[in-house]
């Protein structure tokens, strides 16, 4: 026997507009939904359980429609609720953006930019370029979380970073998003400095047979690889073992016995001192966009607008000739 726990009916009580609902509540409220939980939503935000499950009775008593209800485990929206989330997400979003544009507004000295990056560009990429901005614009303050791409698009599109810069595949696209190719980013054949002795250059198809170091699959970054290799006609035949990080993998490529696809940002400074070599491919450059990405609603102000010319003139000026 199969038991269906049934969406309650709304309350009868009627509609009123209450001014005490606070963002906060909201924020709670978000929470709960994108978390799938009360418990997950309190550990997320530092509170007690019954703080969240206060701000959400107290939310529901103040719109005077029931939000939430219990299916078994989970905590499901109604129909009521859904909307609710919606113009929750929203006003959280807008009330984000209105600070950051408060902020934009300020003088050169306290400027600000929050932003996103994926692992290759916050870890490798951009700090350089973030140097070279420190000394030229001293006051302003940057703050940069180094994620996955995916996350980056989200933290974006939600007003939590006012840009985000990643390396993306060739389609990339975002409906609340304007995303921009800034450059390319070369990806190099690498193995260890005495690994593979003989071989000097290989055509890409004989690449696909080494044994390889990749992301795991199914990452945005392993996916991004292989449709590459894939537009080449080819695609990695002999997995030696998936890592989640460049400092995991080259760590690996110091034994001697796999070879890795790895971002040029990721392995400059060893193949510069000589820990790593390349293996030049002989038939192929292999490249992937370097992307900024900005709310589409949203004119990008001077700080991040140099940060992009910065590092389209960076990616240039490392472009083999």
């Amino acid at each position: 026997m199969t038991v269906r726990t049934r969406e309650p009916e709304q309350a009868r009580s009627p509609l009123r507009y209450d001014n005490r609902i606070t963002l906060q509540k909201l924020e709670v409220f978000c929470s709960v939904v994108e978390l799938d939980g009360v418990s997950k939503a309190a550990e997320h935000l530092w509170v007690a359980q019954s703080v969240v499950s206060g701000h959400l009775r107290s939310l529901q008593e103040r719109l005077g429609v029931q939000v939430l209800y219990r299916d078994g485990q989970k905590m499901k929206l109604t129909a009521a609720g859904e909307r609710v989330y919606r113009w929750a997400r929203e006003t959280l979003s807008e009330t984000r953006e209105l600070m950051r544009h408060l902020e934009d507004l300020t003088s050169a000295e306290n400027e600000r930019l929050v932003l996103a990056a994926s692992m290759t560009t916050g870890s490798y990429l951009l700090p350089a370029v973030l140097a070279e901005m420190g000394q030229d614009r001293p006051g302003a303050v940057i703050t940069m979380s180094v994620t996955d791409t995916d996350s980056a698009f989200a933290a974006v599109a939600s007003g939590e970073c006012g840009m985000g810069i990643v390396i993306a595949e060739e389609e990339y696209g975002h409906p609340h998003l304007r995303c921009e190719e800034i450059g390319r980013e070369e990806i190099a054949l690498v193995v260890a400095a005495n690994g593979f002795p003989g071989v000097g250059q290989l055509p890409l198809a004989d690449v696909a047979a080494l044994p390889l170091v990749t992301a795991p699959a199914g990452s945005r970054a392993r996916k991004a690889v292989d449709g590459l290799l894939a537009g080449f006609g080819t695609v990695p035949r002999n997995v030696a073992m998936e890592l989640g990080h460049p400092e995991a993998m080259k760590r690996v490529l110091r034994s001697g016995t796999a070879a890795c696809l790895l971002f040029r940002c990721c392995v400059q400074d060893e193949l510069a001192a000589g820990t790593l070599r390349e293996i030049p491919v002989t038939d192929a450059r292999l490249t992937l966009p370097v992307v900024s990405i900005v709310r589409a609603d949203r004119r990008l102000p001077s700080l991040p607008a140099q940060l992009v010319e910065r590092t389209r003139a960076h990616l240039a000026g490392r472009r083999p000739s």
